[in-house]
């Protein structure tokens, strides 16, 4: 089965990205607070594609060395670089077996490590938000057929994440301020 298709929440999802998170923060020797589980697997009774995403801040990260330094303790836990980097400054991975796991390391608290987390805990907090959400992402799998193409998937759903991180910030608490 593919693994664009949507799966109705998953009680287990948290604690095996926790399980994961835990793996990650020795392997690179960060604190525990530097990896958070982020992405529809992360907010409770979402339905969401059976990846969990993950993101590592990490200070001083910087793309422009040499990448492999940076990830290559993560190898050992199963990760693989490929080439992808989603969002400038940020660095995907990803564990394929035995679960699918997304890695996103970017600079502990920039832009992308905020946005993550303002959408996260707002659609925590706003079960109808998260409810639109996961209409809005069975609606383009309907649409985009049984293989949906990744970036026509994430388009589809740009808008309405730029909308929910906006709101969020104006009502974000002082600790999304780093």
């Amino acid at each position: 089965m593919s693994s664009y298709h949507i799966d109705k929440y998953d009680p287990d999802w948290p604690r095996l990205a926790r399980d994961e998170m835990v793996r990650v923060a020795a392997a690179l020797g960060l604190d525990s607070g530097r990896v958070e589980h982020v992405g529809s697997t992360a907010v409770p009774g979402l339905g969401a594609k059976p990846i969990i995403d993950l993101m590592a801040g990490i200070t001083g990260f910087s793309l422009i060395e040499d990448k492999q330094p940076v990830w290559n303790p993560l190898r050992s836990l199963g990760y693989d670089h490929r080439g992808i980097e989603t969002v400038p400054g940020t660095l995907y991975i990803r564990k394929a077996e035995p679960r699918r796991f997304n890695l996103h390391m970017t600079e502990y608290g920039n832009e992308f490590w905020i946005s993550h987390l303002l959408f996260r805990d707002f659609l925590r907090s706003h079960a109808e938000v998260a409810r639109q959400y996961e209409e809005l992402k069975r609606r383009l799998m309907a649409d985009l057929g049984p293989e949906p193409d990744q970036a026509a998937y994430n388009e589809g759903k740009s808008a309405f994440i730029s909308g929910v991180v906006a709101r969020a910030r104006s009502e974000a608490p002082k600790r999304y301020l780093l």
